[in-house]
């Protein structure tokens, strides 16, 4: 199983070596409200991870995201909003969904 780390490194532009695990679980599903402020707040956009805790987003809930919920519902400036969803939201939903189409043809 491949994990977070290696999707991290699709997007060269962001540095994700320096975001460092907290014991939260390496599966995004697996986080709490808490692991995903943990998450926003180590990758450099403390002050829009308050959005998150404020609307209850966990694990499952930030892999169902779409831009326009990050865009419009969070309430935060578009700037962070852009690179929220795109570097990190998006990378997280590409990693987990191809491991559980990989996982699904070893049935």
């Amino acid at each position: 199983i491949r994990g977070l780390a290696e999707c991290y490194c699709c997007v060269p532009s962001i540095n994700f070596w320096r975001i460092s695990v907290k014991e939260k679980p390496s599966d995004p599903v697996e986080w709490t409200v808490g692991d995903v402020v943990d998450y926003f707040t180590e990758a450099g956009f403390a002050e829009q991870a308050s959005a998150f805790q404020e609307q209850e987003i966990d694990g499952k809930s930030l892999l169902l995201m779409q831009r326009t919920d990050v865009l419009t519902g969070l309430s935060i400036r578009l700037g962070p909003a852009l690179k929220i969803y795109e570097y990190h939201i998006k990378v997280l939903q590409q990693c987990h969904f191809e491991e559980d189409e990989g996982d699904s043809f070893m049935g």
